[in-house]
């Protein structure tokens, strides 16, 4: 009988402690959900800023002006290509497309996958549908998938930091 008085304060002192630690398990979990939509909102808004630079990447890229498909990328960017070459900054960005150009590369039409938030930057995972001809030879189609860093500018646009394509 001493044992069961001494084990029933025991027990009540347990289910007071897991049962406070539940309540406040729960307010942590209604906190994240009212914070969600705000969160969700905003990624909102920058997807579609994603998805109207794409399209304007598109209409440059259907132009076969490097230097103004450069000027949509940051100035310390990076470009790694399928092959696996890297190319830093605008002029290195520049240059590739310039060479990509001069290979027959006519049009790209880039659809997002999704995209997901890294502290001030944005992911994007996509897929890039290319238009290829190359002089004297038949137009070829080919598919392509990308990983893009965005990055904020300060005039409030968002700029291709990091090109990943594979």
């Amino acid at each position: 009988m001493k044992k069961l008085l001494m084990v029933v304060p025991l027990v009540i002192l347990l289910c007071f402690t897991f049962g406070c630690q539940q309540g406040e398990e729960v307010a942590e979990e209604e906190k994240a959900v009212q914070e969600e939509p705000k969160e969700v909102m905003a990624l909102a808004q920058e997807r579609q800023a994603i998805a109207e630079t794409n399209i304007k990447f598109g209409e440059v890229f259907s132009s076969g002006d490097a230097a103004a498909l450069a000027s949509l990328y940051t100035e310390d960017a990076w470009l790694i290509s399928q092959t696996g070459d890297m190319f830093k900054g605008r002029e290195g960005v520049e240059a590739f497309w310039a060479g990509a150009f001069q290979m027959g590369m006519k049009e790209v039409v880039l659809t997002t996958v999704d995209v997901m938030r890294m502290d001030d930057m944005v992911g994007e995972f996509g897929k890039a549908d290319l238009t290829i001809k190359p002089e004297g030879q038949d137009e070829i189609k080919d598919v392509g998938k990308y990983l893009v860093i965005w990055k904020k500018a300060a005039d409030g646009t968002w700029k291709l930091y990091a090109d990943i394509m594979f």
